[in-house]
């Protein structure tokens, strides 16, 4: 099974509400897709980067219309978007490098780091990294601001 069919047949990303995701840059695994079809569904949260390494989410129902070149050249949700203020269930997280045990190295600015350690964030938030093959590691240090991940999906 290809890896789009994988994270689009996941039970817990079939179940939730709502998917916390992230834009792909370009070198990230290519999960438009995903997002076109979840969009679709009104379930699609993508983020907006802040100041001082913040980001919000914002629902997004069509990835032609509700999106922006924004910081760092990645699509973000428009400005004229309402930040979402429901719970996410379910949070897609990109990064450089994942371990099998869930550990994960960023892009060094700490946005997910940061977000996902909001005291108001739901406890059974399921986290799953998205990866390339390459990108999985037998194991990382990691620091104690380091998030971990329930699950990384990595065969891209």
């Amino acid at each position: 099974m290809k890896s789009l069919e994988k994270l689009l047949e996941h039970s817990i990303i079939c179940q939730a509400k709502v998917i916390a995701a992230f834009y792909p840059m370009v070198n990230e695994p290519d999960i438009t897709s995903a997002l076109k079809i979840w969009a679709s569904e009104n379930r699609l949260l993508l983020p907006r980067s802040l100041s001082f390494s913040q980001m919000d989410f914002f629902q997004v129902n069509s990835l032609e219309s509700d999106l922006q070149k924004g910081k760092f050249g990645i699509m973000e949700p428009k400005e004229t978007l309402p930040k979402y203020q429901g719970e996410i269930p379910v949070f897609l997280v990109p990064g450089t490098k994942f371990s099998l045990d869930g550990a994960r190295y960023g892009h060094g600015m700490g946005y997910y780091d940061r977000f996902l350690a909001t005291p108001s964030l739901n406890k059974d938030l399921y986290k799953l990294g998205i990866c390339f093959d390459f990108q999985m590691l037998e194991s990382l240090p990691v620091s104690k601001w380091d998030i971990p991940m329930d699950d990384v999906l990595y065969k891209y």
